[in-house]
This record gives C-alpha cells, structure tokens and sequence, in this order.
C-alpha cells in the first residue's frame, strides 16, 4: 500500500495522538466517572503513542517525500 501525502501522513498522526485518547478519557468520565477515565485515557494514550512512534519510524512516515 502506497503512504499518503506527507500533510495527511501528520495530520493522521497528530489525531491518533490527540483526538483518540481524549475521547477515551471522556467516554471513560461519562460511564464511569473521573478515577477510571484517567486509567482509560492514560491506556487508550499509551497504546496510541506506539502506534505513531511504529508509523513514524518502521513505516518512515517522518520522512518527507521525495519529488
């Protein structure tokens, strides 16, 4: 599969890095209050973070393409 365009390639990043963990962390508050939404962000985030760090640097997502 070809990688997109290097402005998606840090858009898709910076959403797996921003707009995942904190929907974990407000679905976690509204079922279940504020002790286990943190835990929820907390894994959701983690597991988030290797996910970017193994697109960035295995799949050479922070490279920039070459004309």
């Amino acid at each position: 599969m070809k990688k997109p365009p290097y402005e998606y390639r840090i858009a898709i990043i910076l959403a797996i890095t921003t707009i995942v963990p904190i929907g974990a962390t407000q679905l976690g508050w509204y079922l279940y209050g504020m002790k286990i939404a943190f835990n929820f962000g907390m894994v959701v985030g983690t597991i988030c973070i290797i996910l970017a760090t193994y697109l960035m640097y295995q799949k050479g997502w922070r490279d920039e393409d070459e004309e």
